[in-house]
């Protein structure tokens, strides 16, 4: 039990230590007077208590309650009575700003080497005293014939105890390339001709040949490339250069066919790379980040195709380019439209290819390519007709269409819908071609109330503003098979939602 109460005490007297009440002190400050230098003082004021120990942030050997000849920055200071009280304070010191009691203007070197700049100084009405700081015996406003450097005037006299400086610099006109100078093949740099100190080429020339101020630098390129700009108005030619440098980029390698046919996938395979990511590009939108992608090409003739290795650093190679021919695929084509009430269907035949086989269901009607058929099936059912269409160089190509012959045209009318803006079933009925002529679609809730109708056969129902349940249809249309005859439907459909 001892040990224990022992050891709350001890505890406890961490803890009081550690909660000291803040000793009764303030820090004062004396403002550095003038900026670089370095003169402020910062003191400790005790207002009761006492003796106090200093530890300052800035200097670990200074203890006393002031410390000066401080410059500009933050300071910490730690006050204690040894045990009573503990105190911290933070402040800034900064360097006061002068206002300029003057301005300086000047006049450009006209060109590298000629040292004809100008410069001129104004002081504000005073009465003030000024000097050139490079030239305190020179009592003239305007300086003429001046070299790049940077200038300055001291200016007294005035209200602050310190004086007012003004600076202008003045350089030579040059030319300066801006640009990465090292890149990846895959991205390789563009180059800038930018010109400094007022300078105006109007002749550019690089050393790749080109005379614009931005150029593409070609992929490959490496060590000096240099510009040469030139103001032929005065005959002024400055120019500049950099050392280009092509970082090292992963190795890849694959094959792909000569040929291919067009809207025909075809693989095309890696076959070496240290790549961390891949990048397939063909034809004019054709994209792949897989080893082996398959390849279509929607149109014929030569068409490109490039892989690009990539690092983990997002440098890549350049592209390793090739290019495939695609062989025109020559289409099958028909058509096929049964004749209005009857079970015949009129078929017209119109591909152009080498040779034709044409089907319906099983069955081969005709090795033509082009021409006319009639066909009667003699009773209503659905039937499918295909045309292979092939060629010399196996660019094949087929169709298939599926018609169902049917004794008159009527609308579709499903029992359920929905409406949720997923572009499937999300319109009621499903739209048909049919004759307007008699139509009408009435649509009613389960108190008989109309919520919606038409006597368009292609207007669709959305049920907007409707609740999910169930919904009661009326359809009438004439018969288009007998003038005299209609056709009337009713049943319910769902809205679900």
């Amino acid at each position: 039990m001892r040990p224990l109460l022992l050891l709350l005490l001890t505890l406890l007297a961490a803890t009081a230590q550690a909660q000291l009440p803040p000793c009764d002190v303030v820090l004062t400050s004396t403002p550095i007077t003038c900026p670089t230098v370095d003169d402020g003082t910062l003191t400790v004021v005790s207002n009761s208590g006492g003796p106090y120990n200093y530890s300052w942030s800035h200097d670990a050997n200074a203890m006393n309650a002031t410390v000066a000849n401080l410059p500009p920055g933050p300071y910490t200071v730690v006050i204690d009575d040894g045990g009573g009280c503990e105190t911290i304070i933070d402040t800034l010191l900064t360097e006061p700003i002068i206002p300029p009691l003057g301005s300086l203007t000047s006049t450009g070197i006209s060109c590298a080497g000629a040292n004809d700049g100008t410069l001129t100084f104004t002081v504000d009405p005073g009465p003030y005293q000024w000097s050139w700081t490079h030239a305190p015996g020179v009592g003239a406003t305007t300086l003429t014939n001046m070299g790049p450097g940077v200038y300055s005037v001291i200016i007294t006299g005035g209200p602050p105890p310190c004086p007012s400086i003004v600076t202008l610099g003045l350089g030579d006109p040059g030319v300066r390339i801006d640009g990465e100078v090292d890149y990846c093949p895959s991205d390789p740099p563009v180059l800038t001709a930018a010109f400094d100190w007022g300078f105006q080429a109007d002749l550019i020339v690089w050393s790749t040949g080109e005379t614009i101020p931005v150029i593409n630098v070609a992929e490959g390129t490496i060590g000096i490339v240099s510009v040469t700009a030139t103001d032929t108005t005065i005959g002024c030619v400055v120019t500049a250069q950099v050392n280009l440098t092509e970082l090292p980029a992963p190795f890849v390698a694959y094959v792909s066919p000569d040929t291919v046919c067009m809207n025909v996938g075809v693989v095309v395979n890696t076959i070496a790379t240290d790549a961390d990511s891949l990048v397939w590009r063909w034809g004019g939108f054709g994209f792949s980040n897989v080893p082996d992608p398959t390849v279509v090409f929607p149109q014929s003739g030569w068409q490109p195709i490039s892989l690009q290795g990539f690092d983990l650093f997002d440098c890549g190679s350049a592209p390793l380019a090739d290019s495939i021919y695609v062989r025109a695929q020559v289409p099958a084509i028909f058509t096929a439209m049964q004749l209005p009430c009857t079970p015949m269907v009129e078929i017209v035949l119109g591909s152009t290819a080498d040779s034709c086989a044409f089907f319906i269901g099983d069955s081969l009607v005709t090795h033509a390519c082009s021409g006319f058929i009639r066909w009667d099936f003699g009773r209503y059912n659905i039937y499918d007709f295909t045309l292979y269409a092939t060629e010399s160089h196996h660019c094949d190509d087929t169709l298939a269409v599926t018609i169902d012959v049917r004794t008159e045209p009527t609308l579709f009318l499903a029992n359920a819908f929905t409406p949720n803006d997923d572009g499937i079933n999300d319109f009621w009925p499903d739209r048909v071609e049919i004759p307007e002529t008699g139509f009408e679609l009435n649509l009613y809730d389960r108190w008989g109330a109309s919520v919606w109708s038409t006597k368009n056969p292609l207007e669709q129902w959305d049920g907007a503003g409707l609740p999910m349940g169930v919904y009661v249809y009326t359809m009438q249309m004439r018969d288009p098979c007998s003038a005299t005859d209609e056709i009337v439907k009713a049943g319910h459909v769902t809205l679900f939602r």
